[in-house]
């Protein structure tokens, strides 16, 4: 008796280890098989309102030449094409409701003028409006915009906008095209049963991959901790995997995450939140590695340290707010300049320490020059008749195999020599 019991409960096992993540396999494959159909049948509903909605257009250019406008007579609005009034006149699109099923509404900017919808009392939907979502994505861009779900009165339909646009290019309004939802559910309920046979065949042949997609699996999942293990410990620099970069599926997905992620904290530490230059930290290295390469391969560079000159005199005078605006407009300026020159990093308060990479003095001198007066031509205005204008000091040396603190104090003691015998210029 207990031994056919435990026959019994070794059967139970076995079907719970077979049967249920077949089952369950299946269910999640048929649902992926509906969800794609679905996702074709909308595709398909989606091209048909794009073609429908370019051929009105093309009929009611062909029938009546000329740009769309309105015209105001009586406190009546009439919208026009070229000649035509084409408002109060439906036979065209009741026509092409009647054969096609989709129903069609021109708008004068945001205002149905003429269409085939009508509202629950019958009377058709002129002079109601479109939402605003759609007004700011195609009146305002004058591009299409397809929408999977658009309500309207109580009804939801699949929608395609097209912007009206004329000979001079400005957008008058907009052509709408639609189908409703729950007719295009009615087909995709049609084929729902066969698709759950085709699902359950198709788990028969994929549980025989499935050992192998699970190590796939795996294997990604370690690819994608190897990487996180490696950000926690704070290596900043390290590249995930390229295949798992490149999957399509959730995994895909968790790793551009994990990477944009990676890309925030290096913003955060290396960043200098108010100007967005890099930070001292990240500075010092960059001129670590600048150093280096001077002394394995003789690459030539350049430090410059910059200092604002009276800048607390600007937060005294009008407040910090306005000295972070001189720090950020000062920035934008250095930045700018030393795009594919090298970098400069926020020293310290109104200090600035630029790397010149691959640049002999007097090349890092003339860039230099040219940065200081491109500062000194900003003005910040507080008001109509308040000014802010700043000048900066900077000391510049050549790069060298010396030490860096060595280098670092020259380019300083330049910089006070420079602000010792009136500011405003450049030491060399």
């Amino acid at each position: 008796m207990k031994q056919e019991k435990t026959k019994k409960s070794l059967y139970v096992k076995l079907l719970q280890i077979t049967l249920i993540p077949i089952f369950m396999l299946t269910l999640v494959i048929t649902s992926f098989s509906i969800k794609s159909f679905a996702t074709a049948l909308h595709s398909e509903v989606k091209q048909g309102l794009m073609d429908l909605s370019s051929a009105i257009m093309t009929l009611y250019d062909q029938l009546y030449p000329g740009d769309y406008y309105v015209v105001s007579q009586n406190n009546e609005i009439y919208m026009m094409k070229g000649e035509h009034q084409i408002n109060g006149d439906f036979s065209i699109i009741d026509t092409i409701k009647e054969k096609t099923g989709v129903d069609i509404t021109f708008f004068f900017q945001d205002t149905r003028v003429i269409t085939t919808l009508y509202d629950p009392e019958g009377k058709r939907m002129i002079g109601t409006r479109v939402n605003a979502v759609v007004v700011n994505d195609v009146l305002k861009t004058g591009q299409p915009a397809f929408y999977p779900s658009v309500s309207i009165g109580e009804e939801k339909y699949f929608a395609y906008y097209s912007p009206l646009i004329n000979s001079d290019g400005t957008c008058s309004g907009m052509l709408f095209v639609s189908k409703p939802v729950k007719t295009v559910s009615s087909n995709l309920k049609k084929v729902i049963i066969p698709i759950i046979i085709l699902g359950i065949v198709a788990m028969i042949i994929a549980a025989l991959f499935t050992i192998s997609f699970s190590k796939n699996l795996m294997r990604a999942i370690a690819k994608m901790g190897e990487f996180l293990g490696k950000v926690a410990k704070g290596d900043l620099n390290e590249k995930l995997d390229y295949h798992l970069s490149k999957r399509e599926d959730e995994l895909g997905e968790l790793g551009r995450y994990a990477v944009t992620m990676q890309k925030s904290l290096s913003e955060l530490v290396e960043r200098d939140a108010l100007t967005g230059l890099i930070n001292r930290r990240s500075g010092e290295k960059k001129l670590q590695q600048a150093h280096k390469e001077k002394e394995e391969r003789n690459i030539d560079f350049c430090v410059a340290i910059g200092d604002i000159d009276f800048f607390k005199k600007v937060n005294d005078t009008y407040g910090h707010e306005w000295g972070d605006m001189v720090l950020i407009k000062i920035a934008r300026i250095m930045k700018k300049r030393m795009v594919g020159r090298g970098i400069v990093a926020r020293w310290g308060g109104e200090e600035f320490m630029f790397l010149f990479n691959n640049c002999l003095l007097e090349e890092a001198l003339a860039l230099l020059e040219e940065t200081l007066n491109e500062i000194r031509d900003i003005e910040i205005e507080i008001d109509e008749t308040t000014k802010i204008r700043v000048t900066m000091t900077f000391g510049i040396c050549q790069g060298s195999t010396d030490g860096l603190n060595l280098i670092l104090k020259e380019a300083d003691e330049k910089l006070y020599s420079g602000k010792n015998n009136g500011r405003n210029r450049i030491v060399k």
